[in-house]
């Protein structure tokens, strides 16, 4: 099976694909931001765990966001 080039992709899958590429970096951007300025002792597991985890893919950034900081 051949391999599809970025130029024969439609403009949609074109669209979906920068915008997908700017939304996991966004959050990967925001749980960053948030790891450095929060204190150790406010996060569910140490700064460069989640560091770690939060570059796996969109999930990484969203399990810090949701479950990373203590209440």
């Amino acid at each position: 099976m051949a391999r599809t080039t970025w130029k024969e992709l439609s403009g949609g899958k074109r669209t979906a694909i920068v915008l997908l590429i700017i939304v996991q970096l966004a959050l990967t951007g925001a749980a960053h931001a948030d790891i450095a300025k929060s204190r150790e002792s406010e996060l569910t597991a140490s700064k460069r765990t989640w560091r770690l985890i939060s570059l796996i893919d969109v999930v990484g950034p969203l399990a810090y966001l949701l479950a990373g900081r203590r209440r």
